[in-house]
């Protein structure tokens, strides 16, 4: 078995980021900074996938933001130094791999769902953290800023109201959930869901106000957009 095998990013050989992480990682295993990952993040079990992973992700993240400037290189440099005992020669190699992902933009689903397999879900509040601590730093959070976020939470099987925590923690408004839109808890079950969903569709369909006055009908069909799409947000996070 290859030690890209080994420390389980096949996934990435011969992809476009695949020689630079490989990079990373040999220089990772080849140091004495994994006992430190271990001490002070347990329970990982590819130190070097988490770390390759945790570094892409929040380097697309901060881009969603503007360009990946001096302070939000800086608030990753500050993790890896302060946590995990980087010292400046090994924030080089975390440099180049920032590099590359601003110059492929790779999608992340991939890397947010190797992750979370490599911390087990132990971490997973940590990188929604992190990923608001990088767009945060310049005090300016985009909107495709946030619906990556989100999405990671998605992909992570981060609660909706556990991401709302982590918002909370950094002064956001909580974000509105499928369940807010649907007028359900978050404990309800996928028989109360789809009957929520038939009847909010019924009731605003584009149909039933077709004779009212424009301003009306366009309000129910943006309704009507938004009960579907929270439907079938539902229906991936659930498998309804």
């Amino acid at each position: 078995m290859s030690w890209w095998r080994g420390a389980g990013l096949g996934f990435l050989r011969g992809g476009p980021l695949g020689a630079v992480v490989g990079g990373t990682i040999e220089h990772f295993l080849g140091k004495k900074l994994q006992k430190k990952v271990q001490d002070s993040l347990p329970g990982i079990i590819h130190q070097g996938e988490f770390i390759s992973c945790l570094v892409v992700i929040l380097a697309r993240v901060g881009m969603e933001s503007g360009p990946l400037s001096p302070k939000k290189v800086g608030v990753i440099h500050k993790f890896f130094m302060k946590n995990l005992g980087y010292g400046f020669p090994d924030l080089k190699h975390l440099d180049r791999l920032m590099e590359e992902v601003q110059s492929k933009k790779p999608d992340i689903d991939r890397f947010v769902e190797e992750y979370k397999k490599s911390c087990r879900d132990n971490y997973n509040l940590l990188l929604l953290a992190l990923c608001y601590q990088i767009s945060l730093i310049e005090n300016v959070l985009s909107d495709e800023a946030q619906s990556m976020i989100k999405n990671i939470g998605l992909v992570l099987g981060v609660s909706y109201d556990k991401h709302n925590e982590v918002r909370e923690k950094y002064s956001l408004h909580p974000f509105k959930t499928p369940y807010n839109i649907l007028e359900l808890s978050s404990n309800a079950s996928n028989d109360e869901i789809k009957k929520a969903y038939r009847k909010m569709a019924s009731q605003y369909h584009p149909d039933r106000v077709s004779q009212e006055d424009e301003k009306t009908v366009q309000e129910a069909h943006m309704r009507f957009l938004e009960i579907q799409s929270a439907y079938q947000e539902l229906g991936r996070v659930r498998k309804i």
